[in-house]
């Protein structure tokens, strides 16, 4: 299977995502990838200014340990094999880790989302046409039908 799927992080809010279960893998990996910037930002951290750029955020494993309901230890050992498969890259200081998600504009592709949004419009736009075209025929075939073929408005 290939292409994409676009995930709002609105889900994050939902009662499904909040179940009270410790999360899987799976469900780890679309939390780290939510996490994400989707633009270049700065953080205040500690009177120090810090970059993230997109495709990456601040966090701890503190923090996570606590959203996933996982030990420091399985954490770690989650963001260590991913590292090792480079889907991330992680820098850690005394005060925050950060997370970069690698080939972050892969699973973005925002080109290929406004490509696609552009299309579909058009595939609307060709849609409603060809349905006012349907409409339209009829509609002269009834009057043709009613009033007599020279009939005009």
């Amino acid at each position: 299977m290939e292409g994409w799927i676009s995930l709002y992080r609105q889900i994050e809010n939902n009662w499904v995502w909040k179940s009270n279960e410790p999360f899987d893998k799976r469900s780890a990996w679309i939390s780290l990838l939510l996490k994400a910037n989707h633009k270049d930002t700065k953080v205040v951290i500690s009177n120090e200014v810090v970059e993230v750029k997109k495709g990456s955020f601040i966090t701890s494993e503190v923090k996570l340990s606590e959203e996933w309901k996982w030990g420091r230890k399985k954490v770690r050992n989650f963001l260590k094999s991913l590292e090792d498969d480079r889907m991330l890259s992680k820098n850690s200081t005394t005060k925050y880790t950060s997370i970069t998600i690698e080939n972050w504009d892969l699973y973005q592709n925002v080109e290929q989302q406004k490509n696609n949004e552009g299309t579909a419009e058009e595939h609307q736009r060709n849609t409603n046409n060809n349905d006012n075209n349907i409409y339209l025929y009829l509609f002269n075939k009834y009057k043709e039908q009613v009033c007599g073929k020279n009939f005009r408005q």
